[in-house]
C-alpha cells in the first residue's frame, strides 16, 4: 500500500523528529554525566555517608602514582628514568606537587622540631617503658660511643648540634612514628626515589592541579603518560633497558567510567530499537505502522531526559544507560494503540484511544507510581533512574492519547484478512494448556521458594567499572605497593587547625591505647608530633615528673664518666640538659608546608572548613563494629571491609521496605479500582509467582544482589503487574476468550514484555557491572512476568468469569 493511503499526518511526525532533536540537543548540553557512583551513595547511615564523606575528599582521590619498571634490578637507572619521569610531569604544568623531593626538604625542619620539643613528645607510658631503660650506665656508654664513632665518620658532619641535643636519641622515637606517612610500607627511599624491595619497580607521586575526576584532564594526562612512555623506551633501547609505566589514580576511573556508560547506551538504545523494530514488523498487517509504535517511547524517553536536565545539572551513568531499557518499557501502550488501529476494517484514532486508556490506565498508574517510589530509596542515582522511568512511562502514554490520534485520525483496512502467525501463536501461548500450566507454575514456584532467600553482596570497587587495563594496572600497583583498602581511614574536621590538633590530641591517647592493645597494628595523627595544648601539657607535666632530682643526678654523673672516656667536652650536652629543666609550656602549631605531609587540607564546597586525614592498620583484635561505635563522635571512620558489610544490610533493609511500600500502594490502587478482593488477588499472582521464580533464579546462578538489586522490585511489582491488569482489564471489558480485541490485548502484552526482554537483554551484556546486574535481574524478572500471567491468568480468569 502506497504510504499516501495510510492517512498518516506526515507533517507532524517531521515536526516531532525535528522537536526530538532539539529537546535532545539542549539536554546533552546542559547535563554533566556523573561517573562518580559512589558519590550517589545514601547520607542517612552514618556509616555509609562517613565513608562517602572521605572518599569524596581524601587527598588519595586526587593523587596520581605511576609505577615506572624493568626487569633488571638496576636501582640506579630506575632512580634516572624516575627523575625524568618527574621532570617531565612537572613541565607539563598538570600538576601541582610532583615526586617526595618537597617532602624530604622539610624533614631536616622536622628533626629540630622534634629535637627542640622533646619534653612534649613522649606520654608518661612512654617515658617509663622506652626512655628509662636507655639511662641505665651502661646503656649511656654505648649511646656516646656510638655519637662519637657517628662524629669521626663522613656521616657525622652536620650532627653535632643534633647529638649535643638529643645524646640519646630520643628523637628517633619520635621519627618512628612518621613511617606510616610513607606510600608504601613495602619500600626504601634510594636516590630520593621510592623503590620497590626487588629493586624492579619506581613509584612516583604527584597531584593534579585540577580536579582528578575531570575527563578533559585525564585525557591529557593519558596523553602525557603514552608519550612518556615512548620517550623513554626510544632513550634506553640501545642500552637493552625497557621500561613500562603503569599510571593508576581516579582520573582513570573517570576516563573508563564515562567511555564505558556512553558505549553502554549508545548500544543499549541502538540494539534495543533494532530488536523492537524487526519484532514489530512481524506483529502488524502493515509493517510501517508497527515501526511507528516506537515513536510515543522514543518521544516519552526524549522529554523524560530533557526535563530530568532541567531537574537536574548532572545525570548519573546509570541513569543513562537505563536510558535505552526506557524504550522498551514504555513501548506497550504505542503497541496496544496501533494494534487496535491496524486492523481488517476501517479504523479511527480517537475509538482505538478510548480503547486503550480503559484497559492501560490503571497499569500505567501503577508503573509510574512503582518507578516513583524509587525516589524514597535513599540512593540518589536509583531516584534518579526511578525519576526518568516515571517520567518516560507518563509522556510516553500521554502521547499515545493526544498526539498519536492527530498523526492516525483514521485509517483504512488493512488488505491482510487472516490473522498474523504471531498472533496465532500469542493466542495459543495463552490458551493452551488450561489448568495444567497454572500448576506447572504453582510446583516451579514452590521449587524455587526453596531458593528465594536474597543475598547481598557489596563490592565498592565493583561500582566504579573500569577497562581491564586499568584493572590490571591498578592490581600491580597494589601487589608491589600495597592495598589501600586494607587500612582504615579517618577524618576530623574543625573550623580552624588548632581545632584539629585539639580533636587529634584525644585521638592520639586512644590510638595509642589500642596498639598497646593489639586492636591497631600501627596509627598515626598529627597530634603524635605536633601535639595540642591538652597533650602537650599533659607530656610536659610527664617529663618534670619523670626527671626527677634523683634521676637527673645519676643521668648526669653517668654521662660525666662516659665523656671523659672518650673525650667529650665537659659541657657538651648542655642543651639537652636544658630540656630536661625545661619548666613552661610553648605551643607547638603545625606550620602550613606540613600540611600535606600530614594530611590537613582544607575541605571542598562552602563553608570552608579544614579536615585532616589519618591511616590506620588493624591488628589482630580489631573489631570494626565496636572501633566504630567509639571512635564516630570525634571522627568520620571509613573501613572498607565495614562499609561494604554495612551497605549490603542497607541495601537489605531498603529492599524489604521498597518491597512494602509498592505492594501496599498496589493493593490499595487495585482495591480502590475493582472493589473486588478476588480480581485484586488474581491480578497479582503473576507478580508473586515472578517474584519468587526470580529471586530462586538468582540464588540458583550465583548471582548475589547489590545496588541494583533495589530495582528487583520496581520492574516485578511496578512493570510485572501492567502484564497482569491488561489481561484482567481484558477479561473484564470482552467477557469471552476468543474475543478479536482480546486476542489484540494479549499480542500487545507479549509484545510489550518482549520489548521490554529485548532491552534488558541488551543491557545484561553491558560492560558497566551495575548496568549489567540492572540489566541481567530486569531480564529475568520481566522474563517470569510474562510467564506467569500467560501461564497462570487464562485459566482463573475463566473461572472466576464463569462464577461470575
Amino acid at each position: 500500500m502506497p504510504l499516501k493511503e495510510y492517512k498518516i499526518n506526515w507533517f507532524l511526525i517531521i515536526i516531532l523528529i525535528i522537536v526530538a532533536t532539539a529537546l535532545s540537543a539542549v539536554a546533552l548540553y546542559r547535563t554533566e554525566i556523573d561517573t562518580d557512583i559512589v558519590g550517589s551513595l545514601p547520607r542517612n547511615d552514618p556509616v555509609i555517608s562517613d565513608a562517602r564523606h572521605i572518599l569524596l575528599n581524601h587527598p588519595l582521590q586526587e593523587q596520581l602514582a605511576i609505577d615506572v619498571s624493568h626487569q633488571k634490578e638496576d636501582p640506579d637507572i630506575l632512580a634516572e628514568c624516575g627523575e625524568q619521569v618527574e621532570r617531565k610531569l612537572r613541565e607539563s604544568g598538570l600538576f601541582r606537587h610532583v615526586g617526595m623531593k618537597e617532602a624530604q626538604h622539610l624533614i631536616p625542619e622536622l628533626i629540630f622540631h622534634i629535637l627542640e620539643n622533646l619534653p612534649v613528645m613522649f606520654t608518661e607510658k612512654e617515658l617509663d617503658d622506652k626512655i628509662r631503660p636507655l639511662l641505665e650506665q651502661e646503656q649511656v656508654q654505648r649511646k656516646l660511643e656510638d655519637n662519637f664513632s657517628q662524629l669521626l665518620n663522613l656521616e657525622g658532619i652536620g650532627q653535632t648540634e643534633l647529638i649535643s641535643g638529643d645524646p640519646l636519641g630520643l628523637r628517633n622515637f619520635v621519627l618512628a612514628r612518621l613511617s606510616h606517612l610513607a606510600p608504601s610500607q613495602n619500600a626504601r627511599i634510594y636516590k630520593g626515589h621510592l623503590i620497590s624491595r626487588d629493586r624492579r619497580h619506581l613509584l612516583v607521586i604527584a597531584k593534579p592541579g585540577r580536579s582528578g575526576t575531570d575527563t578533559t584532564f585525564a585525557r591529557m594526562v593519558t596523553e602525557l603518560i603514552n608519550n612518556l612512555s615512548a620517550e623513554l623506551n626510544q632513550k634506553y633501547s640501545e642500552q637493552g633497558y625497557v621500561f613500562t609505566l603503569t599510571p593508576v589514580g581516579a582520573y582513570r576511573a573517570a576516563l573508563d567510567n564515562e567511555r564505558i556508560a556512553k558505549k553502554d547506551t549508545q548500544k543499549a538504545i541502538l540494539f534495543s530499537t533494532l530488536g523492537i523494530a524487526i519484532l514489530l514488523v512481524f506483529a502488524f498487517p502493515r509493517p510501517v505502522i508497527g515501526i511507528l509504535s516506537l515513536l510515543p517511547a522514543i518521544m516519552g524517553t526524549v522529554m523524560a531526559f530533557f526535563l530530568c536536565s532541567l531537574l537536574h545539572r548532572s545525570v548519573s551513568v546509570m541513569a543513562l544507560g537505563f536510558g535505552g531499557a526506557i524504550i522498551s518499557i514504555t513501548v506497550d501502550h504505542g503497541i496496544a494503540y496501533l494494534l487496535f488501529l491496524d486492523r481488517p476494517h476501517e479504523t479511527r484514532g480517537k475509538e482505538a484511544a478510548r480503547e486503550v486508556w480503559a484497559i492501560g490506565l490503571l497499569a500505567t498508574l501503577t508503573t509510574v507510581g512503582a518507578f516513583s517510589t524509587l525516589s524514597f530509596s535513599g540512593f540518589p542515582i536509583l531516584a534518579q533512574i526511578g525519576q526518568f522511568a516515571a517520567l518516560g512511562i507518563a509522556f510516553s502514554f500521554l502521547f499515545v492519547h493526544t498526539i498519536f490520534p492527530l498523526i492516525f485520525p483514521e485509517m483504512p483496512p488493512a488488505k491482510k484478512q487472516t490473522s498474523l502467525p504471531l498472533q496465532r501463536a500469542v493466542n495459543t501461548l495463552a490458551l493452551a494448556g488450561g489448568k495444567n500450566k497454572a500448576y506447572a507454575a504453582l510446583g516451579v514456584a514452590l521449587f524455587m521458594l526453596c531458593f528465594a532467600k536474597p543475598v547481598w553482596v557489596v563490592d565498592l570497587r565493583a561500582m566504579n567499572t573500569v577497562s581491564e587495563e586499568t584493572k590490571t594496572a591498578e592490581n600491580l600497583v597494589s601487589t608491589v605497593w600495597g592495598n589501600i583498602f586494607s587500612k582504615i581511614y579517618l577524618m576530623t574536621e574543625g573550623e580552624s587547625v588548632r581545632e584539629l590538633q585539639k580533636k587529634g590530641d584525644r585521638l592520639a591517647e586512644l590510638l595509642e591505647q589500642d596498639m598497646i592493645s593489639g586492636r591497631l597494628a600501627s596509627a598515626f595523627v598529627p597530634s603524635m608530633i605536633f601535639p595540642g595544648e591538652l597533650r602537650g601539657k599533659q607530656n610536659l607535666a610527664a617529663w618534670k615528673t619523670f626527671w626527677d632530682g634523683d634521676r637527673v643526678k645519676a643521668f648526669k654523673n653517668a654521662v660525666t664518666e662516659a665523656s671523659s672516656e672518650l673525650g667529650f667536652a665537659p659541657h657538651a650536652f648542655a642543651p639537652f640538659y636544658e630540656l630536661i629543666d625545661k619548666k613552661a609550656y610553648k605551643g607547638t602549631d603545625i606550620p602550613d608546608n606540613f600540611f600535606d605531609l600530614l594530611g590537613i587540607s582544607e575541605s571542598r564546597g562552602s563553608p570552608v572548613r579544614w579536615v585532616g586525614f589519618s591511616s590506620l592498620t588493624p591488628g589482630s583484635s580489631y573489631h570494626a563494629e565496636k572501633f566504630y561505635s567509639e571512635y564516630s563522635g570525634m571522627a568520620k571512620i571509613f573501613d572498607p571491609r565495614f562499609f561494604s558489610e554495612r551497605l549490603g544490610m542497607l541495601l537489605s533493609d531498603t529492599f524489604v521496605k521498597m518491597v512494602f511500600i509498592i505492594s501496599a500502594s498496589v493493593v490499595i490502587i487495585l482495591l480502590l479500582f475493582f472493589a473486588d478482593w478476588k480480581l485484586m488477588f488474581i491480578s497479582l499472582m503473576p507478580v508473586i509467582f515472578a517474584f519468587i521464580c526470580t529471586l530462586g533464579t538468582l540464588k540458583l546462578i550465583g548471582h548475589p544482589l547489590g545496588l541494583p538489586g533495589l530495582m528487583l522490585s520496581i520492574v516485578v511489582m511496578g512493570m510485572g503487574i501492567d502484564y497482569s491488569l491488561f489481561f484482567v482489564r481484558s477479561y473484564q471489558r470482552y467477557m469471552d476468550e476468543s474475543h478479536p480485541s482480546l486476542g489484540l490485548i494479549r499480542m500487545a502484552v507479549f509484545l510489550a514484555s518482549a520489548s521490554s526482554i529485548i532491552g534488558f537483554g541488551v543491557l545484561s551484556f553491558a560492560d558497566h557491572a551495575l548496568l549489567r546486574s540492572a540489566g541481567l535481574t530486569s531480564l529475568i524478572g520481566i522474563t517470569y512476568s510474562l510467564i506467569g500471567t500467560f501461564a497462570i491468568l487464562p485459566p482463573v480468569l475463566k473461572r472466576f468469569l464463569r462464577e461470575k
